[in-house]
């Protein structure tokens, strides 16, 4: 990376302390608890508090960097932005959405890893594989297990 902060920093910056207040304001009702008896709006509140302060960050070190002009025109963002990425890890999103009822958690864990493995610079497919079960394997110990969510594992 070079030493001066790219444009799309500073504006990840906005978007996360906008996702951060937004979740701040939308989680107000949800009691908090303690990190030793949480309530339902701990980790919703401190990944809130989190992507305040990464996006502060990333809006601090741009600005101290210094910044070059933003672009005006809209048609050299249109050319710089990244289509495939978002609509890849959207789809991610959306396959697990999908998949989960019918084809349980290992599945839909499956699918949405493969379909994020397309947003960028693709994993050669035995590392896709592991990838794949250790991820399963830690959803399902975290979800399930852990925290006793009635998700089934395999398809009904």
């Amino acid at each position: 990376m070079s030493a001066r902060i790219a444009d799309h920093d500073l504006w990840s910056g906005v978007v996360f302390v906008a996702i951060g207040v937004a979740a701040l304001s939308l989680g107000a009702d949800l009691t908090m608890g303690t990190a030793a008896d949480m309530g339902e709006g701990y980790v919703p509140r401190a990944m809130a508090v989190a992507l305040l302060g990464f996006g502060t960050l990333l809006i601090v070190l741009k600005l101290w960097r210094g910044s070059r002009a933003l672009e005006s025109s809209s048609a050299s963002a249109a050319e710089r932005f990244r289509w495939r990425p978002l609509a890849f890890v959207t789809l991610a999103v959306f396959a697990f959405a999908i998949a989960l009822e019918p084809l349980g958690l290992i599945a839909a864990t499956a699918l949405s890893a493969i379909a994020a493995n397309l947003a960028g610079q693709p994993l050669r497919a035995r590392a896709l594989i592991v990838l794949i079960f250790v991820l399963a394997a830690l959803v399902a110990t975290v979800f399930v297990w852990g925290l006793g969510l009635p998700l089934h594992l395999l398809p009904r």
